[in-house]
């Protein structure tokens, strides 16, 4: 195994002062061990995306690292970094619900090919805000209060702490109770065949 030094400053440079910056906020955004990670979209993808993003996402990943809480304005900017990763090329669609149905309907996107829920990604982006302030903070004797997890896209059970996958339902419960007929009248038919 080979190993050895490597020289951050020259990385520091190439990215500038900002993106640099924001990248342990990157890094936990687009998967860490303890964060989760997005459905087949890998590192690679992820920093072709990250270097040509705008102003906004630059600023809403530093804001990851030194606000106290997560605002509106934050989830909506992520939100469309991560449809800048999942729109086809040529496609410019900014809101998550719209690219998920675009996906849905033009490619036939099966569930874990699509773009997390708004749901999902606000949990996410909660739990990402949980550990990029703890690395903001690393090297700070006197460090601010750290985040409650529990507020912040965790729950605990029976076996400790687990991530929140979501708040809001990924369909309306009318859809889920008809299916669930659709279901029932279908296994009935079977039964009397």
């Amino acid at each position: 195994m080979a190993s050895g030094v490597v020289q951050i400053e020259p990385l520091w440079r190439a990215l500038g002062k900002e993106r640099a910056k924001a990248l342990p906020a990157f890094h936990a955004f687009t998967g860490a061990d303890n964060t989760g990670r997005f459905s087949r979209i890998g590192k690679a993808t992820w920093l072709q995306i990250y270097l040509k993003a705008d102003r906004d996402i630059i600023n809403a990943l530093q804001m990851l690292l030194d606000e106290a809480e997560v605002a509106e304005g934050m989830l909506s900017t992520l939100a469309s970094f991560v449809c800048a990763a999942y729109s086809p090329k040529g496609i410019n669609i900014e809101t998550i619900p719209e690219l998920r149905w675009h996906l849905f309907c033009k490619h036939r996107a099966e569930s874990d090919k699509l773009p997390p829920t708004l749901g999902a990604l606000k949990q996410h982006i909660l739990r990402v805000h949980v550990q990029t302030r703890v690395w903001a903070q690393a090297a700070i004797a006197l460090q601010d209060p750290q985040l409650d997890p529990l507020h912040n896209g965790y729950f605990r059970d029976s076996d400790g702490m687990k991530p929140t996958t979501t708040e809001v339902l990924p369909a309306p419960k009318a859809n889920a109770d008809v299916n669930l007929i659709v279901l029932l009248e279908d296994v009935r038919a079977e039964l009397m065949t």
